[in-house]
């Protein structure tokens, strides 16, 4: 009887643990539930007008595609480098013009660019294009002579990327060099700039300076532009219809005010009245 009693009572107690329990883990849970704020009776207007209203008004932006800035589009140049003559001799032996004249056909042959690498035939693309240039004959060091170096560098360059995109050093290489010709182009447009704009002429580059503001393009600001391009177009054709309306009404406005006019007149000089209008 006595241990039916003491397990009563352990049962009891064990029970009132767990009610207890469960009771402060509800009140832990009540407590931690966000609060129920009572919804506004005005709902908010949205100062932005959804994209579904801007395309309904002929207002729609598509994010530009990306340009890599190695490639010509953005690097500026507007040509490439020109198709050599392969029967042309390699650049070492151009200034014996006369000793190549006398040989055979197949010397002539092995000594052209046809049996030789491609950097060969870029040495004679090169000098080729500093004779354009170049100041002197043995102008090698003036800030047109770089500029066409890099120049021709960086169009056989542009062709080595393009094959292989996957060749990050030369992408690098091709990057830094056109960063080094956009400085030195800045630096002689200061200097000399009649000078700069007969050298980008004549190496066939378009020169973009940089921007004074540099914003990124995002879609909110792009949307708001297109929004004030949009308003001013309607504003503007509006205003054209409008005053096209006033124009066709413009004569017969004028002849039934003649007409007014006139019997004004005559029902003053009928009245002894001196006339108040004038009579066309």
């Amino acid at each position: 009887m006595a241990l039916l009693c003491h397990a009563l009572r352990r049962f009891r107690a064990g029970a009132d643990k767990r009610r207890f329990a469960c009771t402060i883990r509800e009140e832990h849970k009540a407590a931690a539930a966000p609060r129920s704020r009572p919804v506004p009776a005005v709902v908010q207007r949205r100062h932005m007008a959804m994209r579904l209203e801007l395309t309904e008004n002929g207002i729609v932006w598509r994010r530009p595609t990306y340009v890599p800035s190695w490639k010509p589009e953005k690097s500026g140049d507007l040509e490439t480098n020109k198709e050599v003559d392969k029967s042309r001799p390699i650049r070492s032996i151009m200034c014996a013009q006369e000793a190549l004249e006398s040989v055979d056909e197949d010397t002539r042959r092995l000594l052209s660019l046809e049996f030789h690498s491609q950097r060969e035939g870029n040495k004679v693309i090169l000098d080729d294009v500093l004779k354009k240039i170049q100041r002197h004959q043995y102008d090698d060091g003036s800030m047109e002579a770089q500029i066409a170096k890099m120049t021709v560098k960086i169009r056989v360059w542009q062709k080595t990327v393009a094959q292989n995109k996957k060749d990050t050093e030369m992408r690098v290489k091709l990057q830094e060099l056109i960063d080094k010709r956009k400085k030195t182009l800045k630096h002689l447009r200061r200097m000399d700039y009649k000078r700069f704009e007969w050298l980008i002429q004549r190496l066939g580059i378009l020169y973009r300076p940089p921007p004074e503001y540099f914003r990124w393009i995002t879609r909110k600001t792009s949307l708001r532009k297109l929004v004030r391009i949009h308003y001013h177009t309607t504003r503007k054709e509006r205003l054209k219809e409008y005053r096209e309306i006033l124009e066709a009404k413009k004569e017969p406005f004028l002849r039934e005010k003649a007409e007014t006019q006139m019997w004004i007149a005559e029902t003053e000089q009928k009245l002894g009245l001196p006339v108040s209008v004038e009579v066309p």
